[in-house]
């Protein structure tokens, strides 16, 4: 929807106490914020793919804008050859072939992505330095940390990687065993980073990261974890990373039976979610309670959950990009994190943050829409009490508000999203080439997340915001908002000032929109 010149002003009347529109909006939304009660901590999703350190010729570097967003863990999946264990690539690999069309750029891919292997070589000796070919992801991870960004090491290959068996696996473990010891240990003249996160292998439960049996998969994880605990009992070790999350079989139920009969350690589990059915920014907080009471049936209490890829859409084509790119998105982003908040997800990582077909940002690393929206979200995270917020949804009218530690700052975000009129469960046309493969799973049987039939939307064209209790009683304060809409990148839309202990303040906000307050004490 585009903004209308009235949607644009602020409607702001300033008093001694308060910020008041004149009269009531039928179609905005009350919000109520009690800046005197905390209800917990604000937590951090800031989680992303995609390292900063550019995976392609020409793609830039983006350790400060990863900076300037806040992010702080990255899960190194897709990064075409550096921190693969094992990859080796082909020019006419079909699934390459979609995820690069141009030759040009694909033939570059192939040759790097070659180069970049931890492992070139299955005949060499895992204990001897010299077997490895650690420079390529020494830069990739070297970069996450320059960052300030924990680094999430996925074991295993990134997209279009040839599906070649691997030829040991006692060999594979040990070979992810001495990268750990080169990235937290020292080994091979290497650091001291402080991995904690290791993730087993991505998205097994489909045609194109795994092509043997479960049970293959189970003796691979075994030996793996196995072979880290041994040289670090502290490492958080998990998988399997599914791509269907509600679907239950050998690599969700299998997997954790597998794990608890052999009492093996499985500090994380893992899996994805891409809205594409439904564009309904409360999906990751459905699934998310349901692989909670998984893990918990099955006795991982203590597994934590991790969401380790999710967006609007799977598609990275071309034609997906204006929506991925887009405000839509953005709302969406905004929605669904602070939804969040009140999963039982511990961790999540967006897929994904650089300048590579679903990212952030643009070839000169300029920022797309979304990544706004992770700006605001980190700005959060300076005023880390959380503070109740009433009068929201579920269904896109999300909010989220904190205060800072001293007492001197109230930050409350606002994010509105509303799934596009006439929406259609978005799904991508697969080459011919790869439908076969793709044929090899009945998607008859699979178990997906049922899209809600009662989304409605009221009173979202806007807000009427109270906050009552401010923490410097009634001292003077400022208030600052910041705006995302189509036409508005996350800039200053208004700034006052006012004292009393209270604020109420309305103003338009029509979806797709994000609106960041700050009030800050004066004296």
């Amino acid at each position: 929807m585009k903004n209308s010149p009235l949607f644009l002003l602020a409607a702001l009347v300033v008093s001694t106490a308060s910020f008041a529109q004149t009269g009531t909006q039928a179609d905005f939304r009350a919000l109520h914020v009690d800046a005197g009660k905390v209800i917990g901590t604000i937590r951090s999703f800031q989680g992303v793919n995609g390292a900063p350190y550019p995976i392609m010729k020409g793609f830039p570097n983006l350790v400060q804008q990863y900076k300037e967003l806040h992010i702080d863990i990255v899960r190194t999946h897709d990064s075409m050859g550096p921190t693969d264990i094992a990859a080796q690539y082909s020019l006419q690999n079909p699934l390459l072939t979609w995820l690069v069309p141009d030759s040009e750029q694909r033939s570059a891919l192939v040759q790097a992505g070659n180069a970049a292997a931890i492992f070139p070589n299955w005949e060499a000796d895992p204990e001897k330095p010299e077997s490895y070919n650690f420079a390529p992801t020494d830069e990739v991870i070297q970069a996450i940390m320059a960052s300030g960004a924990e680094v999430y090491f996925r074991i295993g290959r990134s997209f279009g990687a040839d599906l070649t068996p691997l030829p040991d696996f006692d060999k594979f473990a040990s070979v992810v065993r001495h990268t750990a010891m080169h990235y937290n240990q020292g080994w091979a003249k290497g650091f001291h980073d402080h991995i904690r996160y290791w993730e087993f292998w991505n998205e097994p439960d489909i045609f194109v990261f795994w092509n043997g049996a479960a049970q293959q998969l189970y003796t691979l994880y075994e030996k793996t974890v196995q072979a880290l605990k041994s040289m670090d009992p502290s490492l958080l070790v998990g998988g399997d990373t599914v791509a269907f999350a509600m679907n239950e079989g050998p690599y969700r139920e299998g997997f954790l039976d597998y794990c608890a009969a052999h009492q093996l350690s499985l500090d994380f589990f893992s899996w994805h979610t891409y809205a594409d059915a439904s564009a309904d920014p409360y999906d990751a907080a459905r699934i998310g309670r349901e692989i909670r009471r998984l893990l918990d049936a099955k006795g991982f209490k203590k597994t934590r959950s991790i969401l380790s890829e999710w967006n609007l859409s799977a598609d990275f084509t071309d034609p997906e990009k204006p929506v991925l790119q887009g405000m839509q998105n953005a709302a969406f982003i905004g929605a669904a994190m602070i939804y969040l908040q009140d999963s039982p997800v511990d961790r999540a990582e967006f897929y994904r943050a650089d300048a590579v077909w679903m990212g952030l940002f643009g070839m000169q690393g300029e920022y797309f829409k979304p990544a706004y929206t992770f700006r605001a979200t980190g700005a959060m995270l300076a005023t880390p009490e959380r503070l109740r917020v009433t009068g929201t949804d579920t269904f896109g009218l999300a909010a989220l508000a904190g205060r800072s530690r001293d007492g001197k700052t109230v930050q409350v975000l606002i994010s509105n999203y509303e799934r596009p009129a006439g929406f259609k469960p978005h799904m991508m046309d697969l080459p011919p080439e790869l439908k076969k493969a793709a044929g090899q799973i009945d998607f008859s049987k699979v178990k997906m997340l049922t899209p809600r039939t009662d989304i409605a939307y009221r009173q979202n064209r806007g807000y009427e915001l109270t906050i009552r209790n401010l923490p410097w009683g009634s001292d003077a304060f400022k208030v600052k908002r910041y705006r995302l809409t189509e036409k508005q990148d996350l800039a200053l839309e208004g700034e006052t000032s006012g004292s009393g202990g209270r604020l109420e303040m309305a103003n338009p906000l029509p979806p797709p929109g994000l609106e960041l307050l700050v009030l800050s004490r004066t004296k």
